[in-house]
């Protein structure tokens, strides 16, 4: 019998490698959130709290005899926590058409859609069927794509010429501008899936000091921004978001307005000029989705070598309204009712009793003959 119980520490053993059989290209996000997810085991106790107050991804096993044979695991996007994504769901290549992968799926989103959680999303490969056949059963639809871009090894750096105002990194005042920066930038029907706050965007307080501490500090806060602004208008047009996951791993994410789209070669050319610079000569990925067609032609233009392309499934969890309940009337009266008229036919005493005569006759079998 199968049975789905949170991932516990003693199986992290089978889940390391049961997470080598995902044949089909995983995306970069839910590649980096591996060893988060091999360290969840520690954090098992989460799944009996609710879940705005998970410290991380929450996983889920299928075993049967003790067993693994499938994995989930599950992520908050940003910090309302009304919106997680699927980083990963496999099964053993020996087990698969069971149906476990869909019971995984359907147990994750009925716990976490039983404590609220309106939004689901989950990023798969655009050749990988199987797993779009699962989520289409499961409810999820197609909301975007987006193409992942990595810079090549040998990739040389152009000389970067500014125009006008130059990059600088955001400071912690920039937070509200960035965040109105991609509430311009991503269609309202994925703004209302994502459903990010102002707090997912801080930024961390940086000193100005040497360009050899400024990348130590910046590895070390793992997250930060580049932004281009302009002060007569106090807006921000474009900025970059640069995440750090380990040494020698970054993931960059452009958000360019559509009203300042000429900008999108400029910045491109700004945050790989400084990070050859900087010497962050691993691997860079970053990802575009395809309302941004500007960037893509912009990554295209500047060298960028295309690994993949994913569809963003998304599934929406509709809460029914609650009317409010109609206030009692108070003091009614109702007009007075007509007393009802009735139909009964009238019969007079001496018809009465002859009725009464012939019917007795009739019981008792004379012959109505005799009446007469």
């Amino acid at each position: 019998m199968i049975k789905i119980q949170p991932f516990l520490p003693g199986d992290s053993t089978q889940v390391k490698a049961l997470l080598r059989h995902q044949n089909e290209p995983v995306p970069y996000e839910s590649f980096c959130q591996e060893e988060r997810v091999l360290g969840s085991g520690l954090t098992f106790w989460q799944h009996w709290i609710p879940c705005g107050l998970h410290v991380g991804p929450s996983a889920y096993v299928a075993k049967e005899d003790n067993v693994v044979l499938g994995l989930i695991s599950i992520d908050t996007v940003g910090k309302s926590h009304n919106c997680w994504r699927v980083d990963h769901l496999v099964v053993h290549p020996q087990h698969r058409g069971r149906g476990i992968a869909q019971e995984l799926l359907r147990f994750a989103l009925a716990y976490f859609g039983s404590q609220g959680i309106g939004h689901f999303i989950m990023e798969v490969a655009d050749q990988n069927a199987a797993a779009l056949a699962l989520l289409n059963s499961c409810g999820f639809r197609r909301c975007s794509r987006v193409t992942y871009y990595q810079v090549p090894v040998d990739f040389e750096e152009r000389e970067y010429k500014p125009e006008g105002d130059v990059f600088r990194l955001a400071l912690p005042q920039d937070k509200t501008k960035i965040f109105e920066l991609t509430h311009d930038v991503i269609p309202s029907d994925m703004r209302r899936i994502f459903d990010y706050v102002a707090d997912d965007f801080q930024v961390a307080e940086m000193k100005l000091e040497g360009f050899d501490k400024l990348t130590k500090r910046l590895l070390r806060t793992k997250r930060w921004y580049w932004v281009k602004d302009q002060a007569e208008r106090g807006v921000i047009p474009c900025a970059v978001q640069v995440t750090a996951h380990r040494e020698g791993d970054y993931h960059l994410e452009f958000f360019v307005h559509p009203g300042w789209s000429h900008m999108a070669s400029e910045v491109v050319e700004f945050v790989l000029s400084f990070m050859k610079r900087a010497g962050m000569r691993g691997v860079v990925v970053t990802k575009v989705y395809d309302f941004q067609k500007d960037v893509r032609e912009a990554l295209e233009q500047a060298g960028l070598e295309r690994t993949g392309s994913f569809m963003v499934m998304a599934r929406e969890h509709w809460k029914r309204a609650k009317k409010p309940k109609a206030a009692m009337l108070e003091n009614v009266t109702l007009p007075n009712l007509a007393r009802p008229a009735v139909n009964i036919p009238f019969v007079t005493g001496s018809d009465l009793s002859r009725m009464l005569d012939i019917e007795y006759r009739r019981l008792e079998g004379f012959d109505p003959k005799d009446e007469s």
